[in-house]
């Protein structure tokens, strides 16, 4: 019972921090002349000072130990800067859109080298759902699919694929490391190691740009770095790599909603039908049925409820704290 509901709170986790990451947007189109590795720099840098001052208040430096596979700490780090320029500057070249269903053929790679490299099967359920919510993505993304081809599209999209791919990386290595580092402290090395690659190119932009800029990238940092990364590298350090990667299809789904709620994007009938696949590919993998034994045990509706709904379970549960 106790291992069901580490995995309830993990799916919880992990929805909430995909739903985070989908605002992105909305930093990055108030964020003003400064280059993609400035904007990464600074959204990591003001996220790891929140890290660290968390670390002492709480007195949970013992977590930041690191003794096996430091090596996989350093290629995490490396995965998160390729995919945050590469996916960034897409945006740039090609438009939101497209950029996202680029960044999310990451499941792809996913479902087709984690048997490879981490011996996981390949089951029904997933490659269903997989199926399911990579359809829901194509059609977000088609009433932008007609944009004239031209070098400027041709570049957003290699940069979008190259994004995809080390996306996967990311999210193979942090399910190989599960067993050894809690998801803080894959979070808290991994950003430290990407500034230390930054620093050289993101730290050099002129004092009038930044101050102005500032508010933002704090906010940046705060939100997506020392909070959303928190929840998805705990959830994703407890599930299957491939279910991460298809729940992680949440994200362009809350994009285009804060999108139309805060920027005022458009959403077309295809955008609506595309969330629905989306959401139903990932209520697929998540609820699974399970087989409900109610003779003799009169444990009452929000026992049963309990076992139908995970995200019941979180919802009545004694105890909201994660353990790291």
């Amino acid at each position: 019972m106790k291992s069901i509901k580490i995995t309830n709170y993990s799916y919880l986790e992990l929805i909430i921090s995909c739903t985070i990451f989908g605002a992105s947007g909305i930093f990055l189109k108030h964020i003003y002349f400064m280059q993609t590795v400035s904007v990464i720099f600074y959204r990591l840098i003001f996220g790891f000072i929140l890290l660290l001052a968390y670390c002492i208040l709480s007195k949970k430096s013992h977590v930041l130990f690191i003794k096996k596979k430091r090596r996989y700490i350093l290629l995490i780090a490396i995965f998160n800067v390729l995919t945050l320029y590469t996916y960034f500057s897409s945006i740039k070249y090609s438009g939101i859109s497209i950029a996202v269903l680029l960044l999310y053929t990451a499941p792809v790679y996913v479902t087709l080298l984690s048997p490879l490299l981490l011996k996981e099967k390949i089951t029904k359920r997933g490659m269903f759902s997989l199926v399911i919510s990579v359809c829901g993505i194509l059609l977000v993304v088609l009433p932008e699919s007609n944009t004239s081809a031209n070098t400027k599209l041709f570049t957003g999209i290699i940069l979008g694929i190259l994004s995809g791919l080390s996306y996967s990386g990311t999210i193979m290595t942090v399910s190989y490391l599960k067993d050894e580092y809690s998801g803080f402290t894959q979070l808290f090395w991994s950003t430290f190691i990407s500034l230390l690659i930054l620093l050289p190119f993101g730290s050099k932009v002129p004092v009038d740009i930044l101050i102005p800029n500032l508010p933002v990238l704090f906010l940046f940092g705060l939100i997506t770095t020392a909070f959303a990364s928190v929840l998805y590298l705990n959830s994703a350090a407890k599930i299957r790599a491939q279910t991460v990667s298809v729940l992680a299809l949440l994200e362009p789904v809350s994009g285009i909603i804060f999108g139309f709620l805060f920027l005022h994007e458009p959403i077309f009938l295809n955008t609506v039908q595309g969330c629905f696949f989306i959401l139903l590919g990932a209520s697929i993998l998540v609820l699974e049925p399970r087989k409900l034994n109610l003779q003799g045990k009169a444990y009452g509706k929000i026992s049963i409820m309990r076992k139908v709904y995970p995200a019941f379970s979180y919802l009545t549960g004694s105890s909201r704290l994660r353990k790291w």
